[in-house]
């Protein structure tokens, strides 16, 4: 992204950015859609697919402060935090996201639940370059 920014500057354009967080993300995917998005868009199959899904599926969570503790309760969403493969599926779970944002013309970033969208423009073109920044960012949202 750097390197896009100061060519940018370099070509005497602008360059405006949207940095996006999805708040609660890796606890919001839906299961059959990340299985049903690992076997059509990324190819997994028997094993692998059957392996992802057993690590996903009836997984229980609890709080624990002290002495005391909550009810266990099953995660019925969500890739477990702070694990190495809950970036990876979270990326996997999201990877359409970056179709819409190209369908814009918008060049981005990502990196797990974090998004920046920019795009570089002439002085006299700002106007119509925050418009198409807006109207991607809210793609993204819907």
């Amino acid at each position: 992204m750097l390197n896009d920014v100061y060519t940018a500057g370099d070509d005497r354009r602008l360059t405006e950015a949207i940095r996006l967080d999805i708040s609660a993300a890796f606890d919001t995917i839906s299961h059959d859609v990340l299985i049903d998005r690992l076997h059509v868009d990324f190819g997994l199959s028997s094993t692998a697919l059957n392996w992802i899904a057993s690590y996903l599926t009836e997984r229980k969570q609890y709080v624990k402060v002290g002495q005391h503790s909550s009810c266990l309760t099953t995660c019925n969403s969500g890739v477990p935090q702070g694990s190495v493969l809950g970036p990876l599926l979270f990326a996997a779970y999201v990877s359409p996201v970056g179709d819409v944002i190209e369908s814009y013309g918008v060049r981005y970033q990502q990196y797990a639940d974090d998004t920046q969208l920019y795009l570089s423009m002439r002085a006299e073109n700002a106007a119509q370059g925050l418009d198409t920044l807006s109207a991607c960012s809210l793609a993204v949202r819907d």
